[in-house]
């Protein structure tokens, strides 16, 4: 691990414990945050939810409180997840929660309520946009619209998506205060790397929050995480590897130094909220 990795996460290697609030649009029908993909739901499907989205017992101060008590040294929430719907008050899109009932930027009260009580803060970005007409479709492995044949033969600009995410991710490490840890989700098959221009993405990145812990998923999930654990690891490589409900037990470098990992752990098999009880009685899960 280098110098800069190991000081950018002392902090991270002494919190322990800590809060992922991983929450949307995709709540509303209880079906965890992949309900979309799932069903191969249209955009106009979809929006039904963006329509009904009003949050009225939303309260992060109370949230913020609850974690401190229950000794939470950091907190992350789902600026962005693949829906492509924000949380804050993105100047790129108009499919956020400024423009919903809700009618504020969600993110900016979570932050703020969570620094008031001591707490670290970080944001989950998803580099995938379902929403976005420039995201790639037919035959891609997760979007809805994979198996839409009138999809096939759609002209897409790549460049023009990346410049879009790429703006996003400015808008939140530029109008957010400094942020402690940047949750990027996720990468798969060639979508991976520089296919995000991911060194630029970095670099952009470290000009404006120099210190703030970056996860690996730029780089990858499975074997491709391990050039975590070489002497001299990619700028995007990441400062911590990010494991999903599996234990990491100790991970170590070429140097056998101890490489930071974050578990994240949930009590199904969801991020988002999901009915379980209600979803079995109406079978739409």
């Amino acid at each position: 691990m280098n110098q800069a990795i190991r000081e950018r996460t002392k902090w991270f290697m002494d919190a322990r414990f800590g809060m992922f609030i991983h929450w949307g649009i995709y709540a509303i029908p209880a079906c965890g945050e992949w309900v979309m993909s799932q069903r191969e739901m249209t955009n106009e499907e979809y929006e039904q939810y963006f329509q009904e989205f009003d949050p009225t017992a939303y309260d992060p101060k109370e949230w913020a409180k609850l974690a401190k008590r229950a000794g939470m040294k950091y907190a992350v929430l789902t600026a962005k997840h693949h829906d492509g719907f924000c949380l804050f008050d993105s100047a790129l899109t108009d499919y956020k929660a400024t423009n919903t009932k809700a009618g504020r930027d969600l993110v900016r009260e979570f932050l703020d309520a969570f620094r008031a009580e001591g707490i670290r803060v970080g944001l989950y970005f998803s580099l995938i946009d379902w929403h976005h007409p420039d995201f790639p479709k037919y035959g891609d492995r997760h979007h809805p619209m994979r198996n839409q044949e009138r999809y096939k033969d759609a002209q897409i600009d790549f460049d023009r998506y990346l410049d879009f995410m790429h703006g996003q991710v400015k808008e939140l490490v530029t109008n957010y205060g400094k942020l402690d840890l940047l949750w990027f989700d996720f990468s798969y098959d060639n979508m991976r790397g520089e296919t995000w221009r991911a060194t630029e993405l970095i670099q952009m990145v470290r000009k404006y929050q120099p210190d703030v812990v970056i996860d690996n998923r730029l780089e990858g999930l499975g074997k491709i995480m391990e050039v975590l654990q070489t002497a001299e690891p990619l700028i995007y490589s990441g400062d911590l590897q990010a494991r999903s409900r599996s234990s990491a037990g100790r991970i170590i470098d070429e140097n056998g130094e101890h490489i930071p990992w974050e578990l994240c752990a949930t009590m199904n098999n969801h991020w988002g909220y999901c009915n379980l009880i209600m979803n079995i009685n109406r079978q739409i899960c």
